[in-house]
């Protein structure tokens, strides 16, 4: 590894700098892979990652994680790709740093870069999938909720105070996470709790969705994603943010579909504050 510009933990870099020295490419992305190096580098900027949904970012609460949001802004993120240099790392013998931006060079546009650290992918857990709404790709597109990878990087280092305060705790590392998100779904990762009826079912109560908010003219609605602890992210039918009520749909109007219906109700109303709905 280069030794003319040492990682310090706390230091203030540039990714041009980064780059001379390590290679990469200063417009990859938030991972970058040296190509003149085995490191992979990956930044986080909370201020830029909130205009793509990316509001994970940031350590556990006792510092022993540090969540870091996948690449990718449109449909299910994946392990292929982009990610790849993360998921395989270990496996290729590159060690794995992290930055967060840390406002500009004086006189310049150019992002700085606090290092805090190197990190290792959790082999017992390497991520978990939350909700994220994918970027549009016309402008007529409505917003569609799909999932992001999380990794889960271990720190080779115990973690300063400094550094856990500059990066933030992550929403991931609580008991739950409740997150509102668009209507529309383009996903296949969220736990669906339809009942019987499996796919069949899940296109009725489709249907039933799309024609209620036809028929409520003026009305603004949204979903709810719920994550607790390890499990997959569980989606809610709609949420009429303007009467604030929230509805669950049923293909059908038996007695154990009413019941499932009020029983995944109550479940939500665990979840997601009173002052939500």
């Amino acid at each position: 590894m280069p030794t003319a510009l040492p990682l310090i933990v706390g230091e203030l870099y540039t990714r041009e700098d980064l780059v001379v020295e390590y290679g990469g490419s200063v417009q990859s992305g938030g991972i970058v892979p040296g190509n003149k190096s085995n490191t992979v580098f990956v930044f986080t900027d909370p201020s830029e990652g909130m205009q793509f949904g990316y509001v994970y970012d940031g350590f556990s609460p006792d510092g022993t994680v540090f969540y870091y949001t996948g690449a990718g802004q449109s449909g299910d993120q994946v392990e292929k790709g982009p990610n790849s240099p993360i998921v395989t790392h270990a496996a290729k013998g590159r060690s794995l740093h992290a930055f967060v931006a840390d406002g500009r060079v004086p006189g310049k546009q150019t992002k700085r870069q606090r290092y805090i650290g190197e990190f290792i992918l959790d082999p017992a857990l390497p991520y978990v999938r939350r909700a994220a709404p994918t970027k549009p790709t016309r402008r007529d597109e409505k917003p569609a909720t799909r999932t992001v990878i999380v990794f889960r990087l271990l720190p080779v280092s115990g973690i300063s105070d400094e550094i856990f305060e500059a990066v933030g705790v992550s929403e991931v590392g609580r008991d739950k996470l409740t997150l509102e998100v668009p209507v529309e779904v383009n996903s296949t990762f969220f736990y669906e709790t339809s009942g019987r009826e499996g796919v069949t079912a899940v296109r009725r109560e489709s249907q039933l969705v799309d024609q209620f908010m036809a028929s409520q003219s003026g009305h603004d609605f949204s979903r709810w994603s719920i994550a607790i602890a390890q499990e997959p992210p569980l989606l809610t039918d709609i949420y009429d943010k303007t009467d604030r009520v929230l509805y669950e749909a049923k293909a059908l109007s038996g007695r154990t579909d009413v019941r499932m219906a009020v029983g995944q109700l109550y479940d939500y109303r665990r979840h997601v504050s009173v002052d939500d709905l």
